[in-house]
């Protein structure tokens, strides 16, 4: 019963701080920019190092410096001409396919060492997953209050078949953690579709960041056995599992080239999908 309420306490909280983070830059910088030079001296160095930590991997360290930038990043685009250079629009589609490049590696890492098929067909997903990313070039910065980061070509297909493989991937490498990265998986898509379209990758990096800050900072006791939600190890489920985040993928990138060759949108990071849906309209 704690477990299940720590899980919805998580989601409630990074959907509050989305929408925190979207109306303050002040409070963005200063949670983003200021805390964690103190927490990676006094808390998170300590906290990581402790034997059995979840967080003491290469993936964790980079995953939690790499989301921090994006914030940062997104942040000078949102408030700054930066969101009006075309070079640094593909700033939001690069540190994403970092991300997702640096799961994958991570899965063909363990794959390697455990012999686990599964995840292989889960890496074989994320590639997917970052090839199909498009129409950066088309991103922009909102003219309200909010100066929401906007990108019209992410579609909710994408979204969710990057959902499916990010959620495995969390099943497969940090088990412990894979209920909790529903929650997280959730806390950026729902505003995406109820609040405001298009603000996905915004709303990816401030929660996922505050999660892994979340993470660093109380590790033993997001670790601790209390809160856990295990879920089931078989290899027949875990490879169906894999097969599932693989065919999600595989369909959305056979509609995403099935576009592409349709109107000629061979660009580097031109629109695919907000293409289409001007045609239909």
């Amino acid at each position: 019963m704690m477990a299940m309420a720590h899980v919805v306490l998580v989601l409630v909280v990074l959907l509050v701080l989305n929408e925190i983070f979207r109306r303050s830059r002040s409070l963005t910088m200063a949670f983003f920019a200021i805390t964690p030079v103190f927490l990676t001296a006094f808390v998170w160095i300590e906290a990581a190092s402790a034997e059995d930590a979840s967080t003491n991997t290469w993936f964790h360290w980079v995953k939690l410096y790499s989301v921090i930038a994006a914030v940062l990043g997104f942040t000078a685009m949102r408030y700054t001409r930066l969101g009006e250079s075309a070079m640094m629009k593909f700033f939001p589609a690069l540190i994403l396919a970092v991300n997702i490049a640096e799961a994958v590696g991570r899965d063909v890492e363990l794959g390697i060492a455990t012999g686990g098929g599964w995840h292989y067909l889960n890496a074989i997903a994320g590639v997917l997953s970052i090839i199909t990313l498009s129409g950066w070039s088309g991103i922009f910065i909102d003219k309200g209050d909010r100066k929401d980061l906007i990108w019209p070509d992410m579609t909710l297909f994408w979204i969710i078949a990057y959902d499916i493989w990010n959620f495995v991937y969390i099943w497969f490498c940090v088990p412990e953690h894979a209920v909790f990265g529903f929650a997280v998986l959730a806390s950026c898509t729902i505003p995406s579709i109820f609040i405001k379209r298009g603000t996905w990758i915004q709303a990816r990096a401030f929660t996922l960041a505050a999660w892994m800050m979340y993470v660093f900072t109380f590790t033993s006791f997001i670790d601790s056995e209390s809160i856990a939600i295990a879920l089931p190890d078989h290899p027949a489920l875990l490879t169906l599992a894999g097969g599932i985040s693989l065919a999600a993928n595989a369909a959305f990138a056979a509609v995403h080239f099935g576009k592409m060759i349709k109107l000629r949108a061979f660009g580097f990071g031109r629109e695919v999908h907000a293409q289409q849906m001007a045609l239909d309209n």
